[in-house]
C-alpha cells in the first residue's frame, strides 16, 4: 500500500496507462538486430524513466529488484531491465556502489570504469552464461546512478557548502541540513554516496568511524576557503566541541525555562487550593531553577564570545591574506608596466616642456601672418552686395585702408556739391559769402 501511495506522487509518462504498449515494454529484449529502430525505442523508454524516477525522490543508489518492484504495472514485473542495466553500465551512466570506495581515488574509479570494468562485465556476462549465475544475488546488487549523483552534489555545493564554510558536522547535523535546504535524498547509504564524491572532488573533508565491522561516516568539515588543509585536526575538534556545547546549553536552558513555568503553575494552583506551604515548596524550587538557568547562561556567554573570537582570527587570517595578494599582484603589474616614481617624473617633465613648445608657436604664428586673405575676401562681398542693391561700384565709394590702418570714404567734388544742394535751410540762415562760395563751387 505505501508503495502504490509513493508511486501515485511520480507522474509516468502518459503511454504508462496503454495496456497494449507497456506489454511490448515489460517484456524482454529481442535481439538488436531484428529491429534496431524498436530497440533503440525501448532502451531509450526505460532509461529515461530510471533516471526521472530517481531523480524525484533523491535515490542514488538501487538495485535491480528494488527497480522491479517500484516500477510495477499493477502485478506485473518490467523483465527487460537487467538489458537496461547492463547497457547503461557499458556506457558509464551507472557504476556498482561497491566501487565508491573512500579509500579509492576519483581518478582511480575512472580508469577502472572506462578501461578494466566493460572488459571484466563482457567476461563475467560470459561466465555465467556458462555455469549458471545467481539470478536472485544478482538482483540485490547496488549500483549508483551518476547523473543523479551528481545533480545531488550539485544541490550541495550551491545550497549547502557557501553558508557553512569553515564548519564541522556530525553525519546526522549533515542529513538534518539537507532537510532545512529542502534536498531530497532518499536514505543515508545516498548521503554517504554523494558526501564521498564531494571528498573525491576536494570540497569537504571527512572523518570515519567503524562500528560492528561497518565503515560509516563520523564528521564532515567544510573548509573555511578551498585552499584549505581538509584534514580534521585538534583545531577543528575543538571548535567542534565548543559548538556541540554550545547547542546543548542551549537545549538545557529551554528545559530550565519550561520548568520555571511548571513551577510557577503549581504554586498558583496550591495557592487557589489554600496550600500555602506547598506553594512555598514550589516556589523555593523555582529559585533553585533560576539560579541554575543563571549559570547556565553565563556559560553560554562565555562560549559564544570564544566562538566569536576563533571566527573574527579566522576572518582576520582571510583579510591579511587578501592584502597580501592585493599588494603582491600590484607589485607585478607595476614592474611589468615600468612605472615608477622617477620614470613618471621624467615623463611628466618633458609632457610639460612639449605643451609649452607647442604654445609659443602657436603664438608666433597667431601675431606674425597677416590674413589678407580674408580682407580681400571681405571686398568681394561688400561688391556684390552693392550690385544686388542696385549701386555704382565706384571705386570712390569704397573702403580702403590707409598707411594707418584705418577706414577712410573718399567723396569727389561733385558728389560733394549734390550733396550740399540737398540740404534744406531756413531763409536768411546761410551769409552771402557762403552762397558765394556755394556758386563758386558749381562753377568750378
Amino acid at each position: 500500500m505505501a508503495l502504490d501511495t509513493e508511486k501515485s506522487k511520480f507522474s509516468f509518462p502518459a503511454c504508462w496507462e496503454d495496456g497494449g504498449i507497456m506489454q511490448i515494454h515489460f517484456a524482454t529484449f529481442r535481439p538488436r538486430h531484428l529491429n534496431i529502430e524498436d530497440y533503440e525505442t525501448k532502451m531509450k523508454f526505460w532509461k529515461d524513466l530510471i533516471t526521472q524516477y530517481l531523480k524525484f525522490w533523491g535515490q542514488i543508489t538501487f538495485s535491480l529488484r528494488d527497480l522491479q518492484l517500484k516500477l510495477m504495472r499493477g502485478d506485473q514485473l518490467p523483465a527487460c531491465l537487467d538489458t537496461v542495466l547492463s547497457e547503461m553500465y557499458q556506457q558509464n551512466q551507472i557504476r556498482p556502489r561497491t566501487d565508491h570506495d573512500p579509500e579509492n581515488s576519483w581518478t582511480g574509479w575512472l580508469i577502472n570504469s572506462l578501461v578494466k570494468r566493460p572488459l571484466s562485465w563482457s567476461w563475467l556476462k560470459l561466465k555465467h552464461s556458462v555455469v549458471g549465475e545467481d539470478v536472485e544475488a544478482t538482483k540485490l546488487v547496488e549500483w549508483i546512478h551518476l547523473e543523479v549523483l551528481n545533480d545531488i552534489c550539485g544541490l550541495m555545493i550551491k545550497k549547502i557548502l557557501p553558508e557553512n564554510r569553515g564548519k564541522l558536522f556530525h553525519f546526522d547535523a549533515f542529513k538534518s541540513l539537507c532537510d532545512v535546504h529542502h534536498i531530497r535524498i532518499h536514505t543515508e547509504k545516498d548521503i554517504f554516496a554523494c558526501l564521498i564524491t564531494l571528498h573525491a572532488r576536494h570540497l569537504v573533508g571527512l572523518e570515519f568511524k567503524t562500528e560492528k565491522q561497518a565503515r560509516s561516516i563520523h564528521l564532515i568539515k567544510i573548509p573555511f576557503k578551498e585552499t584549505d588543509d581538509l584534514s580534521i585536526n585538534e583545531l577543528d575538534l575543538g571548535v567542534h566541541r565548543l559548538q556541540i556545547t554550545q547547542a546543548d546549553l542551549l537545549k538545557q536552558l529551554q528545559n530550565l525555562e519550561e520548568e520555571i513555568k511548571a513551577n510557577d503553575e503549581k504554586a498558583r494552583q496550591y495557592i487557589k487550593e489554600n496550600k500555602r506551604q506547598m506553594a512555598k515548596t514550589y516556589l523555593r524550587k523555582r529559585h533553585l531553577v533560576e539560579k541554575n538557568h543563571e549559570r547556565r547562561s553565563l556559560a553560554l556567554y562565555n562560549i559564544e564570545l570564544l566562538l566569536s573570537s576563533v571566527e573574527e582570527a579566522q576572518n582576520s587570517g582571510v583579510v591579511r591574506d587578501a592584502y597580501k595578494i592585493g599588494s603582491s599582484t600590484l607589485q607585478k603589474i607595476l614592474s611589468n608596466s615600468g612605472l615608477k616614481y622617477d620614470n613618471v617624473d621624467e615623463v611628466l617633465a618633458d609632457v610639460q616642456e612639449t605643451l609649452e613648445q607647442h604654445r609659443e608657436v602657436h603664438d608666433v604664428l597667431s601675431n606674425g601672418v597677416v590674413d589678407t586673405a580674408s580682407t580681400q575676401e571681405d571686398e568681394q562681398l561688400e561688391n556684390e552686395l552693392r550690385a544686388l542693391c542696385g549701386e555704382t561700384n565706384s571705386v570712390s565709394n569704397a573702403a580702403v585702408i590707409n598707411n594707418n590702418e584705418r577706414l577712410e570714404v573718399v567723396i569727389s567734388d561733385q558728389e560733394m556739391i549734390e550733396m550740399l544742394a540737398n540740404l534744406e535751410v531756413e531763409d536768411a540762415s546761410v551769409s552771402l559769402p557762403s552762397t558765394r562760395t556755394v556758386k563758386l563751387l558749381q562753377e568750378y
